[in-house]
């Protein structure tokens, strides 16, 4: 899988309504060969996680001695968002929105609170009309699926789009954008088609079980959605059927993503909406539910303890090949508002604040080694400033309070091999060695006018 170079970012202008794509060099996120042992640090695993709640974070607050601080080594400053390379006004519903759904690295759906849809090529900078929907989606999630076209051709994959709102009055809750010829000429130039699917089973259910859609991911052929409450259901997108895996869920919140150098899928945990998590959802496939362990979370001890989770944005996290990731945590900063408004304090005080960070993953083998296809570690070592300990939560994405009993991955920063028995034991796969490296991370401007919406 290659290292993509770019991240998109969506944002909108609340006063104009307008929708904005940018394009960032990932290379903001993410240091260079020669400094990243120096420089990058290990994130802890997280046994216990940090409250979401803004009292019992306030509690919690109280009983520490010192605030986290983000120092000039672990975030750089405000990034300057380059100017927009696409820009949409929806115009659809007394309300219009956009939603974006990336189809690849390079490509971006478009589609309007009404039926209409666009896809944008970032590379060739066109705008590509596509078929509308056939019905309204007001709270939409999407999938990309590959499609059993050449390697390298981006446009055989489908997209599959289904509304969460989960009325069984919809009578359209679930389709698929695809790209395909004509069934009725097969030489005939391929082209985007809208086809209707078997509305999930869920949506009939009677509306006082109905809770809503906790997570979605691809595994194989399969779609897999998990429910807040009724277990997960898989659509089948050979066949096209539903079926009900289990009454277990996902450990995810939102989409995961799937990497196919570590086997296993990424996305943000289910337990705290702002943490990143790793899980093998590969049992599905047969027919059984994920294993509970390993299971990976880890937190970022270096957030300032001012800096309360944002309940009402969720942190997205996008696949860069390679191992690495970007990251999109949202915060609001309730800097002196905790101690002198006490309980009546809400979550939706305090100012937003918006942190995107590169991360790097890097799975040890049974040598003792971490094995990574990044250019920044040919040789397979463990690199990193953290000792890749498991440890408790004591700040708002969990600090270092407890060490790990389970055997992880521990380095000390220089980039190279431990020669310790001990240490190449930590390492070992068979011990979870699994480790979550931080680089860079950057501020990012946040109002009503520079508001962001994603990360694709």
């Amino acid at each position: 899988m290659s290292l993509r170079r770019y991240v998109n970012l969506l944002t909108e202008n609340g006063h104009q309504g307008i929708y904005s794509l940018r394009r960032l060099n990932s290379d903001n996120f993410f240091f260079p060969a020669n400094e990243a042992a120096a420089k990058a640090r290990d994130l802890p695993r997280l046994r216990r996680l940090p409250p979401q709640d803004v009292h019992s974070w306030i509690a919690q607050k109280k009983k520490k001695k010192h605030a986290a601080a983000l120092s000039g080594q672990q975030v750089e400053s405000i990034i300057r968002s380059p100017p927009p390379m696409f820009s949409v006004r929806p115009t659809s519903g007394d309300r219009p929105e956009l939603n974006s759904f990336p189809l690849s690295g390079t490509k971006i759906f478009f589609a309007e609170s009404g039926k209409r849809t666009t896809l944008y090529d970032t590379e060739a900078r066109c705008a590509i009309t596509t078929p509308s929907l056939h019905a309204p989606k007001y709270f939409p999630v999407a999938l990309s699926v590959p499609g059993p076209g050449t390697e390298g051709e981006e446009d055989s994959g489908s997209l599959y789009i289904m509304d969460t709102s989960l009325d069984s009055w919809n009578a359209t809750p679930f389709e698929a954008l695809i790209c395909r010829r004509p069934a009725a000429n097969k030489f005939a130039q391929k082209t985007w088609h809208c086809e209707a699917l078997p509305p999930p089973p869920f949506f009939s259910h009677p509306r006082e079980k109905y809770k809503s859609v906790l997570s979605y991911a691809v595994v194989g052929d399969l779609i897999c959605v998990s429910l807040t409450i009724g277990g997960t259901y898989c659509f089948d997108t050979v066949s096209r059927t539903w079926s009900l895996a289990g009454d277990w869920q996902m450990p995810f919140s939102g989409k995961a993503e799937y990497d196919p150098e570590l086997k296993l899928w990424f996305g943000v945990s289910v337990d705290n909406h702002q943490l990143p998590c790793a899980a093998d959802l590969s049992p599905i496939l047969g027919g059984r539910a994920p294993k509970k362990q390993p299971r990976y979370i880890w937190g970022n001890p270096d957030v300032p303890g001012d800096w309360f989770p944002d309940l009402y944005y969720p942190a997205n996290i996008v696949s860069l090949g390679s191992g690495r990731f970007c990251i999109v945590n949202f915060f609001r900063d309730m800097e002196g508002l905790s101690s002198s408004w006490g309980d009546e304090l809400s979550d939706t005080d305090g100012m937003p604040v918006v942190l995107i960070s590169g991360l790097e993953v890097l799975a040890c083998n049974g040598n003792g080694k971490a094995s990574s296809s990044s250019d920044s570690d040919k040789d397979g070592n463990c690199s990193g400033k953290g000792n890749g300990k498991e440890t408790s939560s004591d700040s708002n994405t969990g600090s270092s309070s407890d060490s790990d009993k389970d055997g992880n991955c521990s380095g000390k920063g220089n980039g190279k091999e431990t020669s310790s028995d001990s240490d190449k034991e930590n390492c070992s796969r068979n011990g979870n060695g699994l480790r979550m490296i931080k680089h860079k991370s950057r501020l990012c401007r946040h109002d009503y006018t520079f508001n962001v919406k994603s990360l694709l």
